[in-house]
């Protein structure tokens, strides 16, 4: 029989996690719907942690499952704030364990009216870097919103709460469940059904995330709408709109001529919207780790840099002439790591351009989020690739 869980401030819960021993709470953070989140210190080490309890559920093997989803997101971004582990407390109890980060949400800090230009444009550049890291790693957020972004004192930005998380190669979500928050949610929810949730539904969501940051508030609310049925009502009106929102009095001042990109990213067809979050980034000219230098940079001597893993740091040339390619592999790229195969992928080369292809290795590669094939697919300045578990960014050397 399980010990009682104190769930109170100065409770002490035997966590045992990652050499965690025991935690006491020090501050209740929030409740939901099936449980509450708490600040927690293990004395111990002396460091702050937050902690997910999620109560009262059924037994039921779809709710369990995303909770077991949850604790396992693992994304290697400065963005999102990590998951440390999950522990079963009883047959109706988990409990998840979480890194502190001290800050904000950003829901709370666009009530009070307390940021500035500058700071809005580097809180959507880091929103968008993590929810492409995230994408890389085959995770889809679906609940993206102003209140699951925290941001701290030095206006770093880091996304929180994967409880509705989908990794595309698990299918959790009942049929008629609705997922997500309005009205940050993507049409598709309502008019198809959260199963087909993608990148593109994250896409969607990030466009009203935009649009308040540069208006002060979201835009349901700005044209009055306040609940499901107003916005169900806008869908469905003659002439059908194509976009999620009226942009004929916008303004963003923190990026230029904008309403373009805004507008693709709200389109209610999700094959007419940006198909990735690295084509936003590309769009939005926001400079990434490796900023883009169009006249300083040297096509003949792209880098791979290895950003996960043992061998993290690790660099490999990708030296090709035009026209020819380069096979890569385990020992190319990250030493012993037997998630990537002997012949793992191929680059090639065509004038300028470089291409990136699978060569059937046992645990595949992933470009902008996709699974690539044989197929030869296009790779620029600054892309992330994942190689079986490994991440590698590819990048050209700056010719100074």
């Amino acid at each position: 029989m399980s010990k009682t869980l104190e769930l109170m401030v100065g409770g002490k819960i035997p966590i045992n996690i990652n050499k965690i021993g025991e935690i006491e709470l020090l501050e209740l953070l929030g409740t939901g719907t099936f449980g509450s989140a708490w600040k927690a210190i293990d004395h111990s080490h002396k460091k702050n942690y937050v902690l997910k309890v999620i109560q009262g559920i059924k037994p039921e093997e779809t709710l369990i499952e995303r909770i077991r989803l949850e604790a396992a997101v693992n994304i290697p971004s400065e963005n999102i704030i990590p998951v440390l582990g999950l522990k079963e407390w009883d047959a109706n109890t988990y409990l998840i364990l979480f890194e502190y980060f001290p800050g904000k949400p950003l829901d709370e800090l666009l009530e009070k009216k307390s940021l500035n230009n500058r700071q809005k444009q580097k809180i959507f550049k880091q929103i968008l870097l993590g929810t492409s890291a995230a994408h890389q790693c085959n995770i889809i957020h679906r609940d993206l919103k102003p209140a699951n972004i925290i941001i701290g004192d030095d206006e770093q930005a880091k996304i929180i709460d994967f409880g509705v998380a989908k990794f595309k190669d698990k299918n959790i979500t009942l049929s008629k469940e609705i997922i997500g928050t309005p009205p940050y949610m993507a049409p598709e929810f309502l008019i198809e059904g959260a199963q087909v949730a993608d990148a593109k539904s994250d896409i969607y969501s990030l466009g009203h995330i935009l649009y308040e940051l540069a208006m002060g508030e979201n835009f349901w609310h700005h044209s009055g709408w306040y609940k499901l049925e107003d916005f169900i009502k806008y869908l469905t009106q003659t002439p059908t709109p194509t976009i999620g929102i009226n942009l004929s009095d916008f303004y963003c001042d923190f990026f230029p001529e904008v309403e373009g990109i805004l507008s693709q990213m709200m389109k209610i067809n999700p094959e007419e919207r940006y198909q990735s979050v690295e084509d936003v980034i590309f769009d939005l000219e926001i400079p990434l780790e490796f900023p883009k230098l169009p006249t300083g940079l040297n096509v003949e001597y792209p880098l791979l840099i290895v950003e996960s893993g043992n061998n993290k740091g690790a660099r490999t040339f990708v030296n090709i002439n035009d026209s020819g390619s380069l096979i890569l592999g385990r020992v190319d790229i990250a030493g012993a790591d037997t998630t990537i195969s002997r012949q793992h992928l191929e680059f090639r080369r065509k004038g300028n351009n470089y291409f990136v292809r699978d060569l059937g290795s046992k645990n595949g590669t992933m470009l902008k989020g996709k699974i690539i094939d044989n197929y030869p697919v296009e790779i620029k300045h600054g892309n992330m690739i994942k190689v079986g578990d490994v991440f590698l960014r590819f990048v050209f050397l700056d010719r100074s």
